[in-house]
Parts: structure tokens; C-alpha cells; sequence
């Protein structure tokens, strides 16, 4: 499954990337930190899943994850923050995000998604 990482903390993407090399199956196909380059990287790498963070340097992620989701709505999306307010949660659900899990206490259920994303007629969700 070719995964595609939108974080604009450099220390955040190296730790993610080393976390999903672990995951059998799973390959980072492209960074961005933000969302110009995100847009483009997702459709041109032919990413499968994609782990997303809400604040951006450039903007809010919810936009991107609306956009990629008009363009592409097979993606699986999980976001990644440390803004994991009830709000935002409920934002990024209605915007087709299959998960949303905060940076600081469930960084460990990020393989969960992953591993379930890559078994055939699962469901995707997990909350």
C-alpha cells in the first residue's frame, strides 16, 4: 500500500517514516509539509492512504483532505494532530477522513488503521 505522509514538522514525518517502515506492506511514497505541495505529490505518486495533519504552514488540512476526497475517493485518510478538539474531529469525518487520532496519545493506533486499510472488505473505520 503506498502511503503518503502531510506534516510540516520535519521531526513528526522522520519518526512517522520510520514507524510505517515497520508496517508490512506499507511504503511512504512522499512527504509534504504543506498543502501545495500535497495536492500534486498525492495524485502524481498514486497514493493508496495518506496521514494528515490539520495545522499546515500553508493552511488548513481539512481543505486538502475535501479536495483529495472530491479527486480521489478511495483514499484512506487518517489524521494525525495535536489539535484533536470534538470540533475538529466532527470536521474532518464529514470531510471523509477515516480516522482521526491525536499526535500525543494514540500515535500507537496509527499501525491499527494501517493494517486494517490493507486487509480486502474490512471496514476502514475504527473509531
Amino acid at each position: 500500500m503506498n502511503l503518503y505522509i502531510v506534516e510540516d514538522s520535519a521531526l513528526i514525518q522522520q519518526r512517522l517514516i520510520r514507524f510505517i517502515e515497520e508496517v508490512p506492506g506499507m511504503h511512504v511514497v512522499g512527504v509534504a509539509g504543506d498543502i501545495s505541495h500535497a495536492m500534486q505529490g498525492i495524485l502524481d505518486e498514486h497514493a493508496d492512504a495518506m496521514i494528515l495533519d490539520i495545522q499546515l504552514t500553508d493552511g488548513n488540512g481539512l481543505q486538502l483532505l475535501k479536495n483529495i476526497k472530491q479527486s480521489n475517493p478511495e483514499i484512506k485518510v487518517v489524521v494525525l494532530t495535536n489539535h484533536a478538539t470534538e470540533d475538529n474531529r466532527v470536521h474532518a469525518m464529514r470531510a471523509g477522513a477515516d480516522g482521526f487520532l491525536d499526535k500525543s496519545t494514540d500515535f500507537g493506533l496509527l499501525q491499527e488503521y494501517l493494517l486494517r486499510w490493507q486487509q480486502p472488505n474490512s471496514n476502514h473505520q475504527i473509531n
